[in-house]
């Protein structure tokens, strides 16, 4: 009873300290962070979707049960709804995933996966400038995103899912919705005009690094007075909302695209009145973690909002992985 009781309120505190680095943020690094259960990994399988490697499974040896199902089992299924508009494609992942699956790797658009579950690269034949460079960051323990730094803008390349271990946080409801954000707020690489982007045309709705929230966003515009606003999960009440954010507004009204120049300078910048931000360049080689000087501290003090809504689950997850 007593073991029990302490294994609990270890679980319990796990939870709570997860909960508050999902809220906070975790740091941006130049190297990918190694979960434990990596130790276990025997093969690295790789699903083509032509021309990309598109999905990679990371296995552990055949039988093994390290993971929890319903974790697997979530992100099957978000799997799925990003890849719906190819059905023949998703016929590798209708049935529930092996047992022994402790990563997956799926790489976003111009993208593909390298030769480990945290490894991407740039397609061959998608053009660069040839100043890019990867960091990473969490999300939570069980996602970590890859990000292609290029013109002071991250890019998506891919994000590699963790299925929860046995015995720690599952957290299946903000997990589902760091990915469904992750998704909705990515650039697309290489950089082109918001407004000819499939979500504004199709959704009105975008994605960008709001500085002041210290994250990538998703912004959606309102049918009533066109002004965007943040769309969030509240990781504390389980609920989406719609909050203003003055940042976000003042750039979206100024926001102008110009075609860049095909002679591309050396340190090309993003032509807009307001750039997005870069991310942190490491100075020191010996430490990893490029992180902000209040990057574990509450974003409420310096996140001026205003909420408006909302009880009820948008269905903006229109916004597709593939073409």
């Amino acid at each position: 009873m007593v073991l029990s009781k302490l294994f609990s309120s270890s679980r319990s505190r796990d939870k709570e300290n997860e909960k508050k680095y999902i809220i906070n943020g975790y740091p941006l690094t130049i190297s990918p962070v190694v979960p434990d259960i990596l130790k276990h990994q025997v093969e690295f399988k790789k699903w083509n979707r032509d021309p990309q490697d598109l999905v990679g499974f990371t296995l552990a040896h055949a039988g093994s049960d390290l993971v929890n199902r319903e974790s697997l089992e979530m992100f099957r299924k978000k799997l799925l709804e990003w890849l719906k508009n190819d059905q023949y494609f998703c016929r590798n992942f209708r049935t529930k995933f092996p047992k022994n699956l402790i990563a997956i790797s799926v790489a976003f658009i111009n993208f593909e996966l390298g030769e480990s579950c945290q490894e991407y690269k740039l397609m061959n034949n998608v053009e660069n400038s040839g100043n890019g460079h990867f960091t990473y960051r969490k999300l939570s323990e069980c996602i970590q995103c890859t990000y292609y730094n290029d013109m002071g803008v991250e890019f998506l390349a891919g994000i590699t899912f963790y299925p929860a271990p046995h015995g720690k946080p599952k957290i299946l409801k903000s997990n589902y919705a760091l990915l469904y954000m992750a998704n909705c707020s990515h650039i697309k690489y290489p950089l082109g005009d918001r407004h000819k982007s499939w979500g504004m045309t199709q959704g009105k709705l975008y994605g960008r690094f709001c500085s002041t929230a210290r994250k990538h966003v998703v912004l959606t515009c309102s049918q009533d007075d066109g002004v965007p606003r943040h769309y969030e999960f509240d990781h504390v009440t389980k609920k989406y909302k719609r909050s203003l954010c003055k940042e976000c507004c003042e750039e979206f009204f100024t926001y102008k695209w110009e075609e860049p120049e095909k002679d591309t300078p050396a340190n090309p910048v993003v032509i807009v009145e307001e750039s997005i931000p870069a991310a942190v360049t490491v100075t020191d080689s010996e430490s990893s973690a490029v992180s902000l000087a209040n990057s574990t501290e509450s974003l409420a003090e310096s996140f001026e909002r205003i909420d408006v809504s909302s009880d009820v689950e948008s269905n903006i997850d229109g916004a597709e992985l593939i073409d």
